[in-house]
């Protein structure tokens, strides 16, 4: 099919109006992408054409244009793929929030009578990450003479799925030390996307709270920035949550008192009805 496509483009090409396109050919996921072409002689053309073609010589088309239609966006692509110029001259389009699935060759022709059509294609490449996800793997404590522990290690771990491979480092609290060299491993998935995993261990004084920044493709279009919190030992329960605490449990003493003070009221009340109907009987 690309092949008949081109074949019929070369032998048109002598007796059409000369076509100027452009383009991204790359975007960052879940940016948008913009396209665009224009026809010096537009006489003859009857229709506009947008249409992506893919590596497997599929073809799919987006939307189009013509005067007595107006403008077509195939159901497929409502929302997805929106016309921001539309003329038998000239004529653009931006398709929004790409995905890994909107790589391929965006192509533009102009259908004219009784030439044909001419066509014009921009190929696009979508970088960047699509999913991250950071945790904690393990805590362990160091103790002095059996008493609370003096400091902690906390091992964080994250990852990355994108193309090319993410980039992953780290950045601790200026009061946490960066213990061990962060250790990066990757994988390819079936779409082609690559996630890149890697963990640090952080070290600081129990009771100590601060965060750790897993920063991945630093520096780049589409860098993604994740915070991890940490509350070491006794930090894990501040004053303020201690007082929460502390009103919490009073909250449910006193329900549970009230509780009781209801049910022995009810029932008394209960005993009492009871024996006036007996009396009376």
């Amino acid at each position: 099919m690309l092949q008949v496509i081109i074949l019929s483009g070369w032998l048109i090409a002598a007796s059409v109006a000369q076509i100027t396109g452009y383009g991204n050919q790359a975007a960052v996921y879940g940016g948008d992408a913009r396209y665009g072409c224009a026809v010096a002689n537009p006489t003859g053309v009857l229709q506009v054409t947008w249409q992506r073609l893919f590596k497997d010589e599929s073809i799919e088309t987006l939307a189009t244009y013509s005067k007595r239609f107006g403008l077509q966006v195939n159901p497929p692509f409502v929302g997805k793929v929106v016309f921001t110029e539309a003329t038998l001259s000239s004529t653009s389009i931006m398709v929004k929030n790409v995905t890994w699935e909107d790589e391929s060759c965006y192509v533009c022709s102009f259908n004219t009578y009784p030439d044909g059509s001419t066509w014009s294609q921009t190929c696009l490449t979508v970088e960047g990450i699509s999913e991250t996800w950071t945790g904690v793997l393990a805590t362990t404590s160091a103790r002095r003479g059996g008493g609370e522990p003096q400091e902690e290690e906390v091992v964080i771990g994250c990852s990355a799925t994108g193309k090319p491979a993410p980039s992953i480092r780290w950045v601790p609290s200026p009061d946490a030390a960066e213990v061990t060299p962060a250790q990066i491993s990757t994988s390819t998935n079936q779409n082609g996307t690559i996630t890149s995993s890697g963990n640090v261990t952080v070290r600081a004084p129990a009771g100590w709270r601060g965060h750790v920044d897993c920063v991945m493709n630093a520096g780049m279009a589409g860098e993604r920035r994740e915070r991890f919190s940490i509350s070491l030992g006794s930090g894990t329960r501040n004053e303020e949550e201690g007082t929460f605490s502390h009103w919490l449990m009073v909250a449910l003493v006193a329900g549970s008192t009230l509780l009781i003070i209801l049910i022995i009221t009810i029932s008394t009340v209960f005993v009492v009805k009871q024996r006036r109907i007996k009396d009376t009987l």
